[in-house]
């Protein structure tokens, strides 16, 4: 009994543990809205076989949309635990694994370069920190999808807000 207890507290104190350290690099998990994706996915206008990174992917619901309703090569890099193993099994449930991919890891150490679409609901520190990321990684054309943060310095294609309540996403263009 008092195996299976201490077996268990190891698990939660790395869940608990792997939420804080992904808040504090980069955001703390806050799941986004049905809505709220497909307006950033239409705004990112995603052709088929187009690459789509989502920096901190949380449960996946922007990589699975990308793939399913674009045709995407979807791919999340996730850094708190519990969120990585919820993506990954409904991933596998859903069938999707040869166009949905996520990594359990800090999307600061991989090379983002790939992409055609970086989407990321991150702090304005964390934003600050990619900018210079994808001054040196991305190509030219590569569509950069913020929610409700700005990347200061970058001048927004477009900030999409149609009403109100909705929040704010801001669509940046790699020159």
């Amino acid at each position: 009994m008092y195996i299976f207890v201490g077996i268990f507290l190891i698990i939660f104190f790395f869940i608990i543990v792997s939420f804080a350290y992904g808040g504090l690099l980069a955001a703390p998990y806050v799941p986004m809205w049905k809505k709220d994706v497909q307006r950033a996915l239409d705004l990112a206008k995603i052709k088929p076989n187009e690459t789509l990174y989502d920096l901190g992917s949380g449960d996946g619901r922007i990589i699975i949309e990308a793939a399913r309703a674009y045709g995407a090569k979807a791919i999340g890099f996730e850094i708190a635990l519990l969120p990585y193993i919820y993506s990954y099994v409904k991933i596998k449930l859903m069938g999707m694994h040869k166009d949905v991919q996520i990594n359990l890891g800090n999307f600061f150490e991989n090379d983002l370069g790939k992409a055609n679409v970086i989407t990321a609901f991150l702090s304005t520190r964390a934003m600050a920190k990619l900018k210079d990321k994808f001054e040196k990684e991305l190509r030219p054309g590569t569509r950069v999808l913020s929610f409700v943060f700005r990347i200061e310095g970058w001048e927004p294609e477009i900030i999409h807000k149609p009403k109100e309540k909705d929040l704010p996403i801001y669509l940046y263009r790699i020159k």
